[in-house]
């Protein structure tokens, strides 16, 4: 049954998704022949310098619009299909809370993997159509990897591995934190969006502040750490995971307990 309803996620999510990246696509092209054509040069007329200073400005904010539509997409994805009227259907299926929950979660990290890889490929496109640009990253990139292949290479290599799955538990737990604020929000009688997204920004506050209390604390026991030695992959990682299941749990609490559809 998780399967299908991934699946029907999916099918319910591909469209929106599609166009966004096809529009990063046509923005990164027109913005890599700027580039290689060099309509930025000096000797270039002003019409073909200000065509060239727009299709960057658009390159620019395509990537701002597809990073926030698509958030606002999959917010409203979930809150339409499990607390609108889309939800009653939803819920009459004779399907687990726990698998609805999974699935979403799992669709949605998907598609913004997918994002996020579409947009860093864009860039490196844009930066290798500057060769000068290019070959500065590039030997900055080869330190990197004779620094990585050395006597530690084994323990860099894990460091690595743990730093992805830190992401994917940070991922887990940022799109939880969406599920759960929908879901309390929905224990309100009135203006439930509103007491979602004050719900959002409370919780939002209180973890910094949590996140302050740790660093502090973590700074006094050990004073020669530096920055990245208190929050490395393992504090990325604890926090993502406790997050994730104190998110994930609150979700299935209402959406299982306290389910009110009005």
């Amino acid at each position: 049954m998780l399967g299908k309803l991934m699946k029907y996620e999916w099918k319910a999510t591909w469209k929106f998704i599609l166009i966004a990246n096809l529009m990063i696509t046509v923005m990164t092209i027109m913005a890599n022949v700027t580039v290689k054509l060099d309509f930025f040069s000096y000797e270039q007329p002003n019409v073909i310098q200000f065509i060239a200073i727009m299709v960057m400005m658009t390159y620019i904010l395509s990537m701002f619009a597809m990073i926030i539509g698509v958030a606002i997409f999959l917010v409203y994805r979930f809150y339409t299909s499990t607390y609108s009227d889309q939800g009653y259907l939803l819920h009459t299926l004779p399907v687990d809370k726990h698998h609805i929950i999974i699935a979403k979660v799992l669709v949605s990290a998907l598609w913004i993997i997918l994002c996020e890889f579409i947009m860093y490929l864009s860039v490196i496109i844009l930066v290798a159509a500057n060769g000068e640009v290019f070959e500065t990253l590039k030997d900055g990139m080869d330190s990197i990897i004779s620094i990585t292949i050395s006597e530690t290479a084994t323990v860099r290599g894990f460091a690595v591995v743990m730093s992805l799955v830190a992401f994917l538990f940070s991922l887990f737990a940022k799109l939880l934190k969406v599920t759960a604020c929908i879901s309390l929000g929905q224990l309100s009688a009135n203006h439930k969006l509103l007491v979602s997204i004050l719900y959002y920004f409370g919780i939002y506050i209180v973890q910094q502040i949590l996140g302050v209390i740790y660093l502090a604390f973590i700074a006094a026991i050990n004073k020669n750490n530096s920055f990245y030695d208190m929050y490395g992959w393992e504090s990325m990682l604890v926090s993502g995971i406790v997050y994730s299941v104190v998110f994930y749990l609150i979700t299935w609490y209402v959406m299982d307990k306290k389910l009110n559809l009005e």
